[in-house]
Parts: structure tokens; sequence; C-alpha cells
């Protein structure tokens, strides 16, 4: 198996200078995604559902997935 990038890695990627500004709710939300799938790490939704802290979260979540699919698509083709 290749080795897997940390959660710092891909963070620093994801929102490398350039980047479109991100709420820290947004960031948030990737930052635990990644935690959850290269740490098996669950952090609670820290915000009220229903609110914009909490849909920003879940949009970075979102984003989380993508690159986590992405990250493992790539090494499906290395490694083939």
């Amino acid at each position: 198996m290749l080795n897997t990038p940390t959660v710092d890695e891909l963070m620093s990627e994801a929102f490398a200078p350039g980047r479109d500004p991100r709420s820290s709710e947004y960031k948030q939300g990737v930052r635990a995604m990644l935690e959850r799938k290269i740490n098996g790490t669950t952090i609670p939704l820290p915000y009220d559902l229903g609110t914009a802290q909490a849909d920003a979260y879940m949009a970075g979540w979102d984003e989380g997935a993508r690159i986590w699919r992405v990250l493992q698509d790539g090494q499906q083709d290395q490694a083939e």
C-alpha cells in the first residue's frame, strides 16, 4: 500500500495560498472528515444543526470526502 499523506499535509495542500478564503468552520469540517478517514478519529458536530456554522462545517465535510476519494483513486491508479 502506498503512503497516505497526513491530515496536515492534505490541509496545507487544500488551503494553499492563492485559494479563495474559507471560514474556520468550513476548514474544521474538512479536517474532521480527513481525521476520520486517515486516523479513524470521530469528531462530533460542534455546531447546532440549522446554523450557518453547521452548514459551513458540513460543506467542509463534503470537501474532505472529495479530497479522500481523489486520494484513493490516485493511489489505486498507481497500484495498477
